[in-house]
């Protein structure tokens, strides 16, 4: 990719999530390579993959990566309250979950993306944190550019914090 004329800020966007998104959705959730790389099992059946579309804003906020020149959703990120003292969500402290179609992988949309949805919180968000596997060095190498730091490892895991300015 030529870093000067194709800036992901010119290819990408991150928008709300839209509900004519679903066949982009649902390819990525189907997609077992993304699964192997974000942890999760492919979900090959389109009700059940309907039914987690439909409760993306449900408890969390999601964020939906787009390419600019078609409106294809490629990308989610989720943000969500860490369960704080006596099980009440605590919105101080939020986790962060994102993943990529992996026919854009490799292209720095990720890591814009999620600068530009990081950057633009607000109070009463003190910290962000977001938990990768220890082999998903992509991944791992976006929450670096984006300055934030290893605080933590358990089962094969690599948990990541950043505070919000």
């Amino acid at each position: 990719m030529d870093k000067k004329n194709n800036l992901p800020e010119k290819e990408v966007e991150v928008t709300e999530l839209r509900t004519d998104d679903f066949e982009d959705y649902y390819e990525m959730m189907r997609d077992e390579q993304l699964a192997k790389k974000t942890g999760f099992e492919p979900v090959n059946d389109e009700k059940k993959a309907h039914m987690l579309f439909e409760s993306e804003n449900d408890t969390n906020k999601t964020y939906a990566i787009r390419l600019i020149n078609s409106g294809k959703l490629i990308g989610i990120i989720n943000l969500f309250p860490e369960i704080g003292d006596n099980f009440e969500p605590d919105y101080e402290n939020i986790e962060l979950g994102y993943f990529i179609n992996t026919s854009y992988q490799q292209h720095g949309y990720m890591t814009y993306a999620l600068g530009y949805v990081v950057d633009n919180l607000k109070a009463p968000i003190k910290t962000v944190e977001a938990t990768v596997e220890e082999h998903n060095v992509p991944s791992q190498k976006v929450l670096h550019t984006l300055d934030f730091t290893q605080v933590d490892e358990y089962d094969e895991n690599l948990v990541f914090e950043r505070e919000v300015k």
